[in-house]
């Protein structure tokens, strides 16, 4: 609003707005343009009339009274109309015209880039970043229409996402059902996402969601067969997107129904065959225990644990998930097969070590292949006991 008013007063002013996927720049661009209308300002909004030069349609606005110019979107605009933006504010600083100039951060090209670093007579510079938790809290009651019993872990899953939290309240019917299948307005806000990434991009993206929520370019690069350096590019991209966070030597899925939406988007013999060349992968080149393994204390076994008795008390998802450790599975991998989060994951194998009364994965996968063996060996075991 201060800007509007410098201009109303006669100034001109440039605001340049980048950020990531669903950061709100759309939102805050109409909001600006609403706020200018209310102030009788001429809002242009980038819809030039055929043949029109931009610079002399905005001057001729700006003789009758303060203009608002808005452009969204830049990194998709032609590299000679950015070009144009770099000259077009000094050239009209004597009139009373504001300029929101606005893309996807780090988006556009090197046109973009040198237009987003111009300094400008005024205004300045704004990049949106993820919302609070209690910002996300705030937006997602007030677009709600039901109660929601697990708010706590659906604001977590939006990563501070401003459009994840407005799409997942509005389609939030059944809140309980969202971590297994997010409603389908948020699959298709990502979705649009991901057309507007680039092919390298989008390959990384589906690639790292089958090897879970955090994984390792390392990984990556195995499964696409491509050097790390041919993936530099696509991992600036997702980075400047703010779909991908670092952390350490992992990248990590900046929300985490972002990460759900793009797993549940590939067709399934797709993602069954990247998961098991992950755990092809996996046993190929074995990591160390400190990065997947969980231990937990537990007393001492009660009673035979490779007996089929021990092994019924599990229920059906740990015995899901204690099948997926036998194939070499990682709790991120597991995560991602049965659409639950590696922490989920993690308590269910809390859960199997106590029933078993063991305590790694290795005595784990023994018992997991002596249970299936014997299952599969009838005969043999009725022979033992004559």
């Amino acid at each position: 609003m201060r800007m509007l008013h410098a201009v109303e007063a006669g100034a001109s002013a440039v605001l340049y707005v980048e950020g990531g996927w669903g950061s709100g720049r759309t939102r805050l661009l109409r909001e600006a343009a609403d706020a200018a209308c209310r102030l009788r300002f001429t809002v242009v909004d980038g819809d030039w009339l055929p043949g029109a030069e931009p610079g002399a349609l905005v001057g001729e606005r700006a003789a009758q009274g303060p203009v608002l110019v808005v452009l969204d979107d830049l990194h998709h605009a032609a590299p000679l109309f950015v070009h144009s933006l770099r000259a077009l504010p000094w050239q009209l600083r004597d009139r009373p015209i504001g300029w929101i100039l606005s893309r996807r951060r780090h988006a556009g090209g090197p046109a973009a880039d040198l237009l987003f670093t111009r300094p400008c007579p005024a205004g300045g510079h704004l990049d949106l970043r993820p919302l609070s938790a209690k910002a996300v809290r705030l937006l997602v009651a007030d677009c709600s229409r039901v109660a929601a019993p697990g708010l706590p872990d659906l604001v977590r899953a939006t990563g501070g996402n401003p459009l994840l939290a407005v799409e997942l309240a509005k389609g939030m019917a059944d809140p309980a059902g969202i971590m297994d299948l997010p409603p389908s307005r948020v699959r298709a806000s990502v979705h649009r996402c991901l057309a507007e990434l680039s092919d390298g991009c989008r390959r990384l993206l589906q690639v790292g969601a089958v090897l879970g929520v955090r994984f390792t370019l390392r990984d990556v690069t195995r499964l696409l067969h491509r050097p790390a350096a041919e993936l530099l590019a696509p991992v600036e991209e997702a980075l400047a997107a703010d779909v991908l966070v670092c952390d350490g030597a992992r990248l990590v899925f900046s929300q985490e129904l972002f990460w759900r939406c793009v797993l549940v988007s590939l067709p399934l013999p797709a993602r069954t065959a990247l998961e098991h060349e992950a755990a092809i992968e996996q046993l190929a080149h074995p990591v160390t225990a400190c990065r997947d393994a969980t231990l937990v204390e537990v007393p001492p076994p009660t009673q035979d644990i490779s007996s089929p008795t021990a092994w019924m008390e599990l229920n059906d998802t740990e015995r899901t998930v204690a099948d997926l450790v036998s194939q070499g599975l990682t709790n991120q991998q597991i995560a991602s097969r049965v659409l639950r989060s590696p922490h989920t994951v993690n308590y269910h194998l809390r859960r199997i070590f106590q029933k078993l009364g063991i305590r790694s994965r290795i005595e784990l996968t023994r018992l997991a292949l002596l249970h299936y063996s014997a299952a599969h060996e009838p005969t043999a075991g009725m022979d033992a006991a004559g």
